[in-house]
């Protein structure tokens, strides 16, 4: 059984910092490097028929940045599920929406769940006989992990939509301290 590390948010003792994009922390790594391999995963298929050779797309998205690393078998088994696959992908460009500079103004409406949407993919893989290796692969990860760190990020996606939080200069989503003062944390 693969045991993480409880490792803090913020890597310090401020509580400010609900999510940081850019994974230095370690703490978004896993979910940021998972959710770039479905990308590649998703560019994959949608431009397989202008490049048929799967290696080089998948290198490009860090196929190589997992250990273990995902066998052509669990990679076919996350490409039967594609249309779940995607859905995933749309909650993680809704996300970023968010904080867009140039925020759509319906940004805050088309938010989704990315925790829903990483539960509705694994039914998916569930469903399906030929990702059995996806799914063990999955597992061997950490995928309750994944799904801990994606709830996290839909938490602080929430509080900056309900305007208790602001994204910060690195792009990362920051407690306003009004809010922390109200132990909204």
């Amino acid at each position: 059984m693969l045991t993480i590390p409880a490792v803090s948010l913020s890597g310090s003792a401020d509580e400010s910092l609900l999510w940081s994009s850019s994974g230095a922390s370690g703490y978004s790594d896993l979910l940021t490097r998972f959710l770039t391999f479905a990308h590649g995963c998703v560019d994959y298929v949608e431009n397989s028929l202008w490049r048929r050779e799967m290696e080089p797309t998948l290198r490009l998205h860090g196929r190589y940045e997992f250990q273990p690393v995902p066998s052509q078998a669990a990679v076919l088994g996350l490409l039967a599920v594609w249309a779940d696959l995607r859905k995933v992908l749309l909650a993680d460009d809704a996300f970023f929406a968010l904080l867009d500079p140039d925020m759509p103004e319906d940004a805050h409406n088309q938010f989704q769940s990315l925790k829903a949407a990483l539960m509705w993919f694994r039914v998916g893989l569930d469903r399906d006989v030929r990702t059995v290796e996806a799914r063990n692969w999955l597992d061997a990860l950490g995928w309750q992990y994944i799904l801990t760190l994606a709830e996290k990020r839909d938490q602080a996606a929430e509080r900056l939509i309900a305007g208790t939080a602001i994204v910060g200069p690195e792009g990362d989503i920051v407690a306003l301290p009004a809010a922390r003062r109200e132990d909204a944390v």
